[in-house]
């Protein structure tokens, strides 16, 4: 007891409580080394800012006092200005512009508040020693609770795959173009008919499958494809929630179809936006919200970066090290981009490659020829449907599938090469009504031996690996119903 009395262990109790309480609340979605990470880096910053405060005020409790609050103000940040704003009678707190001085001012009144009163110090000591060590066995208990409970593992599929069956094994190429929007749509939303780049993989001998997605949201629309199954964990369509996410997240990662390539021997490359099986995301991806980023997205500097990091990216204001953040899909793309030109076949083990393009998606890094676009154009979400821009965007994407293809069969001729979207646009503004063009995507798929297989005239991406399956590999696996269902997050739906 007396060492609770007189010895700040709250300091440290407080990345453990932090780290466990992450845990608890994202038990399903996150990995023990990620979380060890985690809490070893946020240890190592609060001992050394705690030994530099200590230099400075000499006393110990006092600077644990002034290191504490100010890593609480750091660590829980997000949770915090999450609960202020959802207090409407403080709605004058509920801006950055006043939420983040306010607070400042707080914190600054009471380290001057306390900085003789050391009776203070030492009763807040013992009482944050307590509450600290009452909210770690609290959370260590919940952890024990949960993880006693069964895994909520994802269905395994009742696919009948054979791969006795599987004569040829051609290295595979799985490019996914993030909500590239279909022919049909382009022709009658946009009044552009995408010839050029049709005729070119026509020429190339590609055959254009009549597929559409089966979700409007890139998520679940990786995972049902990933999986050839729709998604049968209930969820809400009109109220997506964070969890939901997650929850598809770790679908994609379980991606029954790659599990049945590498049982045939294939070797996996992963450049998408995703974990799967035991590959990790090749460079991450800034609408992919996973492992550590699950205990640190709330983090003051990660969440006033994602809010109004955008203030800082542009004009007199730009700071290098805030747009490199806000860069990150256009320097993934360019990556995946020469990854792919750079692969060589290699014999031995065929290949299955999966790369994941945020692009035509927002934001819209250039136009149609190339030519990069302004940080005001790019970040401003008002611009964000545009159409005009989105069809620049979408030309200059063309140039680059057209580049891929043209080097992929040159090196690779006997490769299957799929290009595709996982759901089509998602900016028209249709007062509310669900057309069937935010379902309208582009699929085009290249088979050395010309084995495709007849197809009914309109079929959707839950079948598209069964229908691989069947025309490359000789198996022999029915079809699911077709269908789609439209989805909206919840703070839009509210």
């Amino acid at each position: 007891m007396k060492i609770l009395k007189s010895t700040p262990v709250f300091l440290f109790l407080l990345p453990l409580f932090f780290c466990i309480h992450g845990t608890v609340e994202n038990y399903d979605y996150i990995y023990f080394k990620e979380i060890a990470r985690v809490g070893f880096a946020i240890l190592i910053g609060i001992t050394v800012f705690y030994l530099v405060t200590k230099f400075f005020v000499k006393d110990t409790i006092h600077a644990a006092l002034i290191t504490f609050f100010i890593c609480i103000w750091i660590l829980f940040f997000g949770a915090i200005f999450d609960f202020v704003r959802g207090i409407k009678f403080i709605s004058f707190l509920h801006s950055y512009t006043v939420f983040v001085p306010f607070m400042l001012c707080a914190f600054i009144g009471f380290v001057f508040f306390i900085r003789k009163k050391i009776a203070l110090q030492k009763t807040l000591c013992y009482y944050l020693n307590i509450l600290l060590l009452l909210y770690c066995l609290y959370d260590f208990a919940s952890l024990i609770f949960i993880s006693s409970k069964p895994n909520k593992q994802f269905a395994a599929t009742a696919i009948n795959f054979d791969s006795t069956l599987v004569k040829a094994k051609p290295n595979v190429y799985f490019m996914i173009f993030d909500e590239y929007p279909g022919y049909k749509s382009l022709k009658d939303s946009f009044a552009f008919a995408n010839d050029s780049l049709y005729n070119f993989l026509e020429h190339k001998d590609f055959k254009i499958l009549p597929t559409f997605s089966n979700y409007n949201m890139t998520f679940y629309s990786m995972a049902s494809m990933l999986n050839m199954h729709y998604i049968d964990k209930p969820f809400i369509p009109l109220q997506n929630t964070f969890n939901d996410d997650q929850d598809r997240i770790k679908e994609v990662k379980n991606a029954q179809a790659i599990q049945y390539f590498e049982s045939m021997g294939y070797s996996f490359t992963n450049y998408s936006i995703f974990d799967i099986l035991d590959q990790p995301s090749i460079k991450g991806n800034s609408f992919v919200v996973s492992q550590a980023t699950l205990l640190t997205h709330k983090i003051f500097f990660n969440r006033m970066i994602k809010d109004i990091g955008w203030h800082f990216i542009k004009g007199k204001n730009k700071i290098s090290f805030i747009e490199n953040i806000y860069m990150k899909d256009k320097r993934n793309n360019a990556f995946i981009e020469k990854q792919l030109l750079e692969t060589n076949p290699v014999k031995g083990s065929p290949h299955f490659i999966y790369a994941h393009f945020n692009m035509p998606h927002v934001p819209f890094f250039y136009d149609s020829i190339g030519n990069p676009l302004s940080n005001a154009t790019i970040f401003d979400e008002s611009l964000h449907g545009d159409k005009s821009l989105t069809l620049s965007y979408l030309k200059y994407v063309n140039i680059k599938i057209i580049n891929l293809v043209d080097v992929i069969s040159q090196k690779d001729s006997n490769a299957i090469i799929i290009v595709m979207s996982d759901h089509g646009w998602r900016g028209y503004n249709t007062g509310g009504v669900i057309t069937s063009l935010y379902f309208d995507n582009i699929c085009a798929v290249r088979f050395p031996n010309h084995n495709y297989l007849p197809m009914e005239e309109n079929w959707s991406n839950v079948n598209f690996f069964r229908y691989l399956f069947n025309a490359q590999f000789n198996q022999n696996i029915p079809y699911l119903k077709d269908s789609s269902i439209f989805l909206r997050d919840l703070k839009i739906a509210q």
